[in-house]
């Protein structure tokens, strides 16, 4: 079990989080930049002095701020920490990096190298490696120190998405098999949930909503939240609240049954993947809905599917009967 509690002050702002991961668990800390997510995992890993905190790994007191004052050195909290940059070491070669600080008999750095597509590449040096190949080289070794808590700082920045899903896929197994909690660092809301089974929102160094990462999702605490995970338009309802509108949870068509039914002319139109991404007026809103078809000139109708909603100070709403929106 990873607990931590910390509080951090920088130079524009205070970092306060309590974080608590057990063993198997995947956690995303998401957020924007400059949020404090990474300041937390280098209070975990020993890099940072916090004002205040208590981590405590396996049983193990990492910090404590409170007598008996603890500071275990960073190289002995068999906590793992892999950073946007691979940080190899350029003398080594790639068996000999993955190799590195692993002490257990048999041949595991190759069998791990030939699951991250390394095979071929084990005597060569990080001068020569791609990219993509230096990452799956760190994560090798990181994987190979057998750390008791995993920490991902944002470690797939510039990898191309099938490479990020196959990493992310073999981290999420090795967690589970070896019964680590890991903790990933992200600003992308795909990448957490690809990752994580709970997502923590951090917003200017504080919390503002923890849980499973669908229900964070589909159930914001609060609009700010909302507009964090991704909801863009915030619609008036007749009693004074707003229903916030998610891209991805918009149909076309009046579908009364499945949701809240929109009506809006159309201001912008552009192509997204397969689809259409379109935005709508809608009572002095603005909304941004993805379609698979391009929608048509002039005002259309939408459906919101089971929107949230939320009070004149932000917090969330119990939803309120269905209703029809109209307006341009």
């Amino acid at each position: 079990m990873l607990d931590a509690d910390v509080e951090v002050d920088r130079r524009d702002l205070t970092v306060r989080a309590a974080l608590a991961v057990a063993p198997g668990e995947r956690l995303a800390l998401f957020g924007p930049s400059g949020a404090g997510k990474t300041t937390i995992l280098e209070v975990i890993a020993g890099l940072v002095t916090p004002r205040r905190a208590r981590v405590v790994l396996g049983g193990r007191v990492l910090t404590s701020t409170s007598p008996p004052v603890t500071a275990v050195p960073p190289w002995q909290r068999r906590v793992g920490l892999l950073r946007q940059h691979p940080g190899l070491f350029p003398h080594l070669s790639v068996r000999a990096n993955l190799a590195y600080g692993h002490t257990a008999a048999g041949d595991e750095p190759a069998e791990l190298a030939a699951m991250l597509g390394l095979a071929d590449l084990l005597p060569v040096m990080p001068a020569r490696l791609s990219g993509g190949q230096a990452h799956r080289v760190a994560l090798g070794r990181l994987l190979l120190a057998r750390c008791d808590a995993l920490l991902l700082d944002e470690p797939y920045t510039g990898l191309d998405a099938s490479l990020r899903r196959a990493l992310t896929d073999l981290v999420v197994a090795l967690v589970v098999a070896r019964d680590v909690p890991a903790v990933l660092v992200t600003h992308e809301l795909a990448d957490a949930q690809a990752f994580a089974g709970r997502l923590a929102i951090l917003d200017r160094g504080r919390l503002v909503q923890t849980g499973p990462a669908d229900e964070v999702v589909l159930r914001p605490a609060s609009r700010r939240a909302a507009g964090l995970v991704g909801y863009r338009g915030f619609v008036p309802s007749a009693d004074g609240a707003v229903a916030g509108i998610h891209p991805e949870r918009v149909v076309a068509g009046a579908q009364p049954g499945r949701g809240v039914v929109l009506s809006g002319a159309v201001i912008t139109c552009r192509p997204a993947g397969a689809g259409w991404e379109a935005d709508l007026r809608v009572d002095g809103a603005v909304i941004t809905c993805r379609l698979p078809d391009k929608p048509p000139g002039g005002e259309v109708a939408v459906t919101a599917l089971d929107p949230p909603y939320f009070g004149p100070d932000g917090a969330a709403l119990p939803a309120p009967p269905r209703q029809q929106v109209r307006g341009r």
